[in-house]
């Protein structure tokens, strides 16, 4: 057969072929299509009644426990730490009880008051400290106001003023102690209510006395005895002076007057 015979043939192949290619491309895309939206039907499907969708949650971030677990967490420690109450039954001991619960003898005395571990009866309450002894609460100290020094700032030296402190006699020998006190002015002064003080703060407060004026003046003696116009008598048991104190001498509207110096 001549080419010429054969052209006819060929030319009727490649239409075949060519009808058989494009038929295939064609089935492809409406399958492509097809599956697309079944895909689609599927996302947007109802569920069936009663099926719930999973939500998505996120997870909590590593190391944070849920508040709820937390709050489980304090209410079980609270729990372990709360004193239980032991009924003591027959052939109970202070010291089998402490073995059951795991605390001391020690503890369980303090928590109910106990001063004899051997002294407990049947159907007898104890507190058992399972948490241990509640902490003490200390009260803050409260600031004590200090006292006024009897000693002021500015004294008063002896021999100045009206009413003076003149001298002490046998500093540190009660018998013969004596403090000297003169006025130098020239009215009389009554002494009622006035102090003499020593740095320990021990006082003589003096009665309805008075000194007359122009350098009159009396001794206050240590030791005990019998008042006169001019002697008073402390009435202590030991020595009120001692070298290097000093002596305040108060008036009755706790002004210092004067001071001395014990030699």
């Amino acid at each position: 057969m001549s080419f010429r015979q054969m052209l006819p043939f060929l030319f009727l192949n490649v239409i075949v072929s060519a009808v058989v290619v494009l038929s295939i491309l064609f089935w492809w895309d409406s399958r492509g299509g097809e599956m697309a939206a079944l895909a689609e039907a599927t996302a947007t499907a109802e569920l069936p009644p009663g099926v719930l969708p999973t939500p998505n949650i996120a997870a909590p971030p590593s190391g944070t426990a849920a508040p709820e677990a937390a709050d489980a967490a304090a209410a079980d420690s609270a729990a372990a730490d709360a004193p239980v109450v032991h009924t003591v039954q027959a052939g109970d001991t202070l010291n089998r009880i402490s073995q059951q619960y795991d605390v001391s003898v020690e503890d369980i005395m303090a928590a109910n008051n106990l001063t004899d571990p051997n002294v407990i009866g049947v159907g007898d309450s104890l507190t058992i400290p399972v948490g241990g002894l509640p902490t003490p609460t200390v009260p803050a100290p409260t600031a004590i106001a200090a006292m006024p020094s009897p000693i002021p700032t500015e004294a008063v030296a002896a021999g100045q003023g009206e009413i003076a402190v003149t001298g002490i006699t046998d500093p540190g020998a009660l018998a013969t102690e004596s403090v000297q006190i003169v006025n130098n002015g020239a009215e009389r002064q009554s002494l009622l209510g006035w102090t003499v003080r020593d740095e320990d703060n021990n006082a003589y407060t003096f009665g309805d006395v008075s000194i007359f004026g122009e350098g009159a003046g009396i001794l206050l003696h240590s030791r005990a005895g019998s008042d006169s116009p001019l002697e008073l008598f402390w009435g202590l048991e030991e020595p009120a002076w001692r070298s290097g104190e000093t002596l305040t001498l108060w008036d009755a509207a706790q002004q210092v007057v004067a001071t001395y110096v014990v030699p």
